[in-house]
């Protein structure tokens, strides 16, 4: 029986899926950008997003609303974990999040990058990998978050970031201020022109986004989950209740995943972008590939771009935030030897 709590999940997960299309979120574009093109737009939006879940998170604590993990840092898993998930969004050309957005437009190159994703979140669940990677997981420091570490208090810290964000977005918009950028002729007027046709930037996707994210912290927990949005855990849960008929996906984080798929799909079909794409036997095999490594590289690493990148930065985990240089690193590694070296 759906709860209220599963309904709670699923609407955050539609709207979370409608804003990432709309607005192009695309996280592994946006370091691939800043690599490729210089361009920080994306980076800015990532830390928009942490900004306002950080603030609202650690005020829903204090109110009872939300719990904030306490979790140790496994430093040695995330480091290789990012690396090894960075590597397969270079191939995949998407992060595991934008795989599915992407696959509910119709991208084959998605769609299959998505399936890949499905079977290693699953596979690196099992004993056998377990094993495998066990001297890998097994490091951990006790101090799981800056804060711990430097001993100073989550408020200082809210207030750094929150500086350097305002910093860096002030700073962005003043210097794009002057750029004109072309406008196609409007075909659609008043909320569905706003909705399915207006280009929406990345600076008010990440608002909203962000606003998604720190209401998954309260919403999750009257399911009994400590955490915020996620998609590696009920991926993999998803792969036992297609293969074995295990019922467990359908919990809060299944029907977020639901959720993000069924959104993502309203606002390509509204904006008139599902298509199916071939693009290609090569890319097909390399978005495959791309899939399971960021399967194996976000069950390592307790996360994937969305889980870690976004959420578990904003209570300022190491994990999360250590997680983002070596995902740049693979990402950039791959950008390098099949974009800039031919």
């Amino acid at each position: 029986m759906i709860s209220l709590s599963h309904l709670s999940g699923l609407s955050l997960g539609i709207l979370l899926g409608f804003v990432m299309q709309r607005g192009r979120f695309c996280m592994a574009g946006g370091l691939r950008d800043l690599y490729l093109l210089r361009d920080n737009r994306m980076l800015i939006a990532i830390l928009i997003v942490i900004s306002i879940q950080s603030v609202g998170l650690f005020i829903f604590s204090h109110f009872g609303l939300a719990k904030v993990p306490t979790d140790a840092f496994p430093w040695l898993a995330t480091m290789v974990g990012g690396l090894i998930f960075g590597i397969g969004m270079g191939c995949a050309g998407s992060c595991s999040t934008g795989a599915y957005y992407r696959a509910a437009e119709g991208l084959i190159g998605s769609i299959v990058a998505v399936i890949g994703f499905i079977i290693a979140s699953w596979q690196i669940r099992q004993p056998t990998l377990k094993s495998i990677f066990q001297p890998i997981t097994t490091p951990k420091l006790d101090n799981g978050t800056i804060t711990q570490t430097f001993n100073i208090p989550p408020y200082i810290a809210i207030f750094i970031l929150i500086i350097i964000t305002a910093f860096l977005v002030f700073r962005h918009l003043k210097k794009n201020a002057s750029i004109k950028i072309p406008k196609m002729k409007a075909k659609k007027t008043g909320i569905a022109h706003l909705l399915f046709e207006a280009r929406w930037h990345p600076f008010i996707s990440a608002i909203i986004i962000g606003i998604i994210a720190l209401l998954a912290w309260p919403s999750s927990l009257s399911d009994g989950r400590i955490g915020g949005l996620g998609i590696s855990g009920p991926s993999a849960q998803f792969y036992s209740l297609v293969t074995t008929g295990d019922l467990k996906f359908f919990n809060w984080a299944g029907y977020l995943l639901i959720g993000i798929f069924a959104g993502a799909f309203i606002a390509a079909k509204g904006s008139q972008e599902v298509k199916f794409r071939n693009p290609g036997s090569s890319t097909i095999i390399k978005s495959f590939i791309g899939g399971l490594f960021m399967g194996v590289g976000s069950g390592l690493a307790g996360g994937c771009m969305l889980g870690n990148t976004l959420v578990n930065t904003a209570w300022f985990s190491w994990q999360g935030w250590i997680f983002i240089p070596f995902i740049i690193i693979g990402s950039w590694t791959v950008s390098y030897f099949t974009i800039i070296r031919p």
